[in-house]
């Protein structure tokens, strides 16, 4: 990057007049983002300010500042972080120090820093994003800007997405290098290198733009944008914030200022500076700087003659590194000097002569030690020094007892070479490569053919890896392969892998092998370097298969059943199940049902289970839900239907007259005659058994009564059909004289005629009734007399 000299920025409005130095007055300044290079996002943000020095205020400017980061499509506020005071107040040097001293020019650079990390993961928004720093005041002698001791200074940069199609996106701001104190003189052109260098190679564009006031009145306030213009009294602009004939304008190439001032004061200006990376803009910085345009005075100091000492007939020179020249200026005791390298002031090189041992273009700006004058200009010298050593180049690697390295040098022609090795010349070594298979630091000597500048290289250092350690650890830790399973082996030590079985190499060039038969096993690993070693052989066994069993468990009724000892083979097995502790079985514990036992046995303590299996059934007790008794009618048929718990599979029926099948759950009764006793016995497949009993009454009709006296004495209260239990579905019916139903049963006689109506009692008298038994007899009308 160009370095570029700085404008005088002054205290005074009146030329020769100071201002009372009452306050710190920011000149200028800008931002520079730098991408550190290590992981993506990780940045070092640089805050340049140009104050003025030897006001009361300098002292009380803070040490730290606050930047803040924001979203440009919405101004989100992404983050706010502090910068910090990085070294001294670094002074601004004038080529002309008389006449700067006679006008109180004296400036100073004083640089902020922070080292932050972002997530580009964050930092996606395809419009970009930007960061500000905002501070004041400016001086109050400024001439194009209304109000400016209360106008500030945003200080902006832009910056593009940080991860753009998935990838992390690198840029870095342009940088701008050490300024020289510069004032105008009115009417003279003037030029200044207002320029800056991209690390990147991108493009950079300049304009001139608006300055950017401050957002609020405090100190270092950290708000979004977007930002105000500072207010520019009616004759000035953007374009013209300087009147001169031309005006202050920068080339949009170069970055150069140039301008033939034709009014005295003190102005502010800006400058854009673009970023475009193959013809797309991705960022933009805004520099804010003032100039003091002064009247000179016509006295000019004569152009010094300047030149080499050892070669005065010549304005170049080349040395060596290491070596210096000497560059002499014309002697004058009321000469001022001060010597640039490159266009930039070099500190504290203010005599007639200077010893240089860097490149670049030197001359020398001489001016009146007790007049104000314009100054004089040496003309160049060109010093160039022969500082560049060979690169070299490595190919090869030192394995632990094999292998080879070749060493390559590249290095500028006319130039000779000589290897070494641990500081000892090597014999013989004076091409521009050598091959070694001994470790040890080598470096190249070149000696330029020309001028017999000697520069050592870089020491590539060459070392013997340490040997490859090939190792075969089988996945369960034994060498031996279960009963029908495989047996993993893994292999380490390298990148890549080759195995061997019984001496022949198998299919197979990953860390992890599987194998299924027994044998022995080596494995050869390549390291990184294509380094290998060998492992010790892995003796892999197969263990025999193995026979399990397990006795039978014989069912037991219901979980009140003593403990059972299980037996398997081989012995040393383990059984589980619902129920089981140790080898013993509690029906208790497991409680009814069909529980599935196991017996495994494993053939060593890695391998899979052999599993026998067992059934253990502790079955329900059968129940019978059977009546004791029940009545019916003399030729009935019909089912006896008991209810069934326990699973029962097994049915008799004893005392089986009348009945159509003993042997079944559910048998039915054929035109039953008389009264009979059945006897019902089941059992389950575990040999549970139960027996219940019903008794069975058979009425051949109904016995009626003629009459009743439901009176309340607890005797003949209801008109009681003996027998009627016989006839579930049978229907009574009672109708007064006038043939009006007053008692309905409905189906069954559950519930006796009473004598009532709707719960009046009905009068004495005689009242006809119907009884409805069964479809196949007739229906029974009578007449029942109610007494009371």
């Amino acid at each position: 990057m160009r370095l570029f000299t700085f404008l005088c920025i002054i205290w005074l409005l009146v030329v020769g007049t100071s201002l009372p130095s009452l306050a710190t007055h920011q000149v200028g300044g800008q931002l520079e983002m730098h991408a550190v290079g290590d992981v993506p996002g990780h940045y070092r943000i640089t805050v340049t300010n140009y104050l003025e020095n030897g006001t009361q205020g300098i002292n009380r400017q803070a040490s730290s500042g606050l930047v803040g980061i924001f979203r440009k499509s919405d101004n989100a506020q992404m983050m706010v972080f502090t910068v910090r005071q990085t070294g001294t107040k670094a002074p601004v040097v004038y080529a002309n120090a008389y006449c700067a001293s006679q006008r109180n020019l004296n400036f100073v650079v004083w640089t902020y820093e922070a080292d932050i990390q972002l997530d580009p993961a964050n930092y996606g928004d395809a419009q970009g994003y930007y960061m500000s720093y905002q501070t004041r005041n400016r001086n109050a002698g400024i001439n194009n800007i209304a109000t400016p001791d209360q106008t500030g200074f945003t200080f902006y940069l832009e910056f593009p997405a940080l991860q753009q199609n998935g990838q992390a996106f690198t840029n870095s701001s342009p940088h701008f290098g050490t300024i020289n104190g510069e004032y105008i003189c009115l009417g003279s052109p003037f030029t200044f290198g207002f320029d800056g260098s991209d690390t990147d190679g991108d493009e950079l564009r300049y304009s001139m733009i608006t300055p950017l006031n401050q957002k609020g009145n405090s100190q270092n306030t950290v708000s979004a944008g977007p930002y105000p213009d500072v207010n520019w009294l009616s004759e000035y602009d953007a374009n013209n914030s300087m009147p001169g004939n031309p005006s202050l304008t920068v080339d949009a190439r170069t970055g150069k200022l140039s301008v033939t001032a034709t009014q005295l004061g003190l102005f502010v200006f800006a400058v854009k500076v673009e970023e475009y990376r193959n013809g797309v803009k991705i960022g933009e910085v805004r520099r804010d700087f003032q100039f003091l345009v002064i009247d000179c005075p016509s006295q000019t100091t004569p152009d010094p003659a300047v030149q080499i000492t050892d070669r005065p007939a010549l304005l170049s020179s080349t040395i060596c590194q290491g070596e210096s020249s000497v560059l002499q200026a014309a002697v004058n005791a009321n000469w001022n000097y001060q010597w640039r390298q490159n266009g930039v002031n070099i500190a504290g090189a203010t005599n007639s002569s200077i010893t240089v041992s860097e490149p670049g273009i030197y001359m020398v700006v001489v001016s009146q030690k007790a007049v104000c004058s314009k100054v004089g200009n040496s003309e160049n010298v060109t010093v160039t020094v022969i500082n560049s050593k060979a690169k070299l180049y490595e190919r090869g690697h030192l394995c632990a007892t094999t292998g080879t390295v070749h060493l390559l040098a590249t290095a500028p022609t006319k130039v000779t070479y000589q290897w070494y090795r641990d500081n000892q010349a090597l014999a013989g070594q004076t091409t521009d490569s050598v091959s070694t298979t001994q470790p040890g630091n080598y470096w190249v000597m070149t000696r330029n053919t020309a001028y017999g500048c000697k520069i050592n290289s870089d020491t590539a250092v060459v070392d013997r890896s340490a040997a490859v350690q090939a190792v075969i650890q089988s996945e369960s830790g034994q060498n031996r392969i279960c009963p029908g399973a495989s047996l993993a082996l893994e292999g380490s030590g390298g990148i890549s892998y080759n195995w061997q079985k019984d001496g022949v190499t198998v299919d197979s060039t990953s860390s992890r092998y599987s194998t299924n038969t027994p044998g022995s096993f080596v494995l050869t690993a390549t390291d990184s370097f294509g380094c290998e070693g060998k492992s010790s052989p892995a003796v892999i066994t197969q263990l025999a298969a193995l026979t399990v069993t397990f006795d039978s468990i014989p069912g037991v009724c219901g979980p009140d059943q003593p403990l059972h000892t299980l037996t398997g083979s081989p012995a040393g097995g383990e059984f589980s199940g619902t129920g089981v502790t140790d080898s013993l079985f509690s029906p208790q514990l497991a409680g009814i049902g069909n529980h599935p036992l196991t017996y495994t046995v494993k053939a060593a303590p890695e391998c899979a289970g052999t599993v026998a299996t067992r059934i253990a059934v502790v079955a329900p007790t059968p129940t019978i839900q059977l009546l004791d008794s029940l009545t019916t009618y003399k030729g009935n048929t019909f089912t006896l239907n008991p209810v069934y718990t326990g699973n029962p599979n097994q049915f008799q029926w004893a005392g089986s007259t009348y009945l159509d099948n003993p042997s079944t759950a559910n048998p039915t009764i054929t035109d039953i005659q008389n009264d009979i006793t059945y006897t019902v016995d089941v059992k389950n497949s575990t040999g549970c058994e139960v027996k219940d009993t019903i008794h069975i009454t058979v009425f051949a009709q109904v016995l009626i009564p003629d009459a009743f006296t439901p009176n309340g004495d607890g005797q003949n209260d209801v008109w009681d059909l003996m027998g009627i239990e016989a006839f579930p579905n049978a229907i009574v019916r009672i109708f007064n004289r006038w043939g009006e139903i007053i008692y309905s049963s409905g189906v069954g006689y559950t519930n006796p005629f009473d004598g009532t109506l709707n719960g009046t009692s009905l009068p004495t008298g005689v009242y006809a009734y119907t009884l409805y038994t069964v479809p196949e007899k007739p229906i029974i009308r009578g007449r029942l007399v109610l007494i009371r």
